[in-house]
This record gives C-alpha cells, structure tokens and sequence, in this order.
C-alpha cells in the first residue's frame, strides 16, 4: 500500500478544491492541478497567471477616488502658480503632504528662510504649525510644489546637476544656507529667498541664477573656507597643470576627508589624460624626441586644466 502524501492526495492539500465541470464565476480561484485550472481560468476570461495568482483579480477592480492613492507631482511638471491647489483625488491633509515631501519636512527655519514670507506666498497660515489638522492643506500643497520646483532646478548655465537631481527629483536639501543663515545668492536658498520677497514672477525658469560668489560651487552648494581657499590657489596656478587641477578637485569636491579625496584623484586623473593625449599628438606630428614629447605633455595637461584661461586653454590644443 502506498501511503497517501500532501503532494499524492488533494484533501491533504490547503485550499485545494475537487475539480467540478460546473463553473461558478463568483469561487476565488485557487491552486491546484494545472490541467484543473486552466479549463476554469479559460472559462472564466483569465490567463494562467490569473489562476495562480487570485490577488491580480482583486487588484483589477477600480478604487473609489477616496481610496485611491494621491497622486505623485513632479516638480518639473510644470512652474508652480498661485492658483495652484491639490488634484481631484488627492485628499491628503497638510500633515500627509509633508510626510509626503522630503524638502518641506527638512526645511530649516534659518533667517534667509524667510518662513514668514513663504507661507504668504503660498496661503500657508504661519501661525500653525504645518502639520496642524486646522492648516490649509491646499497652502501646504502649493509651499511643496515650489520646494520640489527650487530643489530640482538646473544650474545656473542650464546644464543638469546630476549629483543633485536624479530624475527630475531633487535630493531633499534647500543648500545654500551659512553658518550665520545667510542664503547665498546663486543656490538653492537664494532662489528660495528670492521667490519668498517677490513671488511666483521669480519662478520664470527653472534653473539657478547666476552668481559671482566666489564660495558657490556649480552645482548651486556651498564651499566652506578650505574648499574655498584651495580652489582659488588653483585659479592662481593655472599654469602648473597638476597641481591646479588637484587643487580645483579639491575646490569643487562634496567636503569632508572622502570628498577631498575623491576630488584631488578627479583632478590628477585628469591631468594625466591630458598630458598623454599631448604626447600622443607629439608623436602624430613628427615630435617623436624626448623635447617634443614633453613640450606635448605639457601642453596636452594644460589643456585639459579647469582653471586656466579658455583662451589658453585653446591654444594649447592646437600646439
């Protein structure tokens, strides 16, 4: 005699259900056999993956708007307006739309903030806290909208800030703020400043304005003093291509003791490319000597120098 196992006997099977030539279209599919369900899933209009699967059944019937998830806005789906309010079927309340919204749950409350003025400009009551049930969840909604726009903005020359924003979406951070709460002009706080003293007219472009400070990198954030200092030296040494190219990495880098490691290997590698697409050009010239080699290297570095001048940057290139 063979004993009976779960896998020989279907009463021993969990939900396993006798296989019937009578179908009733309101029974949940179940697991079993697969020639049992597949006369079933036909008859029923499924396909086999349904039969297995009963959940994607559940999962095809539409929610009512109450229940159905907000939906996601984007920053880049458009320049935020004062009319701006929540869309049909986003019920959130203040308190859900912050949760919902990195940059506005870490906004600081710095003095170039200008918190104040912000929540004027958005119809935010400043006096309640923002999760407060009695806020203005469509006032909240719009303060998100300009957070998420002024996060994501391309740099000031409209190229992408990749370390930055990634798809469209920026990394949760207003940068820009000093140690004092000062927001420099060019980043994201000044931008952030600016829209709080003048309003949605600010908002024309998406992208950083320009900046003459000296301490805001590219990508809109701050340099502190060291990184400062050391990317001014290597504007000062252009003309010793190593040494300004490690210099300026360092300038440029995210801070901290990997940053500035990450940027000084940035700018050696790049002089090294430089220097051996110089002594390559040497040699498809006819400057196969060791002079003519070198004066290539050289030229062929200071070429690919940052700092330098576009001028002699040019024509380095062509020597």
């Amino acid at each position: 005699m063979i004993k009976p196992t779960a896998f020989s006997s279907p009463m021993l099977r969990p939900n396993a259900a006798p296989a019937s030539s009578v179908v009733n279209p309101k029974e949940p599919l179940s697991a079993g056999p697969v020639q049992e369900r597949r006369g079933l899933a036909a008859a029923q209009g499924f396909g086999m993956v349904d039969s297995f699967e009963p959940a994607a059944v559940i999962n095809r019937c539409p929610l009512p708007p109450s229940a159905a998830p907000a939906p996601q806005q984007s920053a880049a789906s458009g320049v935020p307006s004062a009319n701006d309010k929540r869309p049909a079927g986003d019920n959130r309340s203040a308190a859900q739309i912050v949760d919902d919204t990195p940059v506005l749950k870490n906004l600081g409350r710095q003095k170039d903030i200008k918190f104040e003025q912000l929540c004027k400009q958005t119809g935010v009551d400043p006096k309640l806290d923002l999760k407060d049930p009695k806020q203005n969840a469509d006032g909240v909604y719009r303060m998100a909208k300009v957070l998420e726009f002024i996060d994501s903005a391309k740099a000031s020359t409209g190229g992408d800030r990749s370390n930055k924003v990634q798809g469209g979406v920026g990394d949760g951070n207003i940068e820009g703020i000093t140690k004092d709460g000062d927001a420099r002009h060019g980043t994201e706080a000044g931008m952030l400043k600016d829209f709080a003293e003048q309003g949605y007219k600010f908002l024309d472009k998406h992208q950083l304005p320009t900046t003459k400070d000296t301490h805001v990198k590219a990508d809109g954030s701050n340099k502190d003093n060291f990184q400062w200092a050391m990317g001014e030296a290597g504007k000062a040494l252009w003309f010793v291509p190593g040494l300004s190219n490690v210099l300026t990495g360092v300038g440029n880098s995210e801070g901290g003791f990997k940053g500035v490691l990450e940027g000084a290997a940035t700018g050696y590698l790049n002089t090294l490319k430089g220097a051996a697409e110089g002594v390559i050009g040497s040699i498809t010239k006819g400057r196969a000597n060791p002079a003519g080699m070198l004066f290539g290297a050289y030229t062929g570095a200071l070429a690919n120098t940052e700092a330098a001048p576009q001028p002699v940057k040019d024509i380095a290139s062509m020597l």
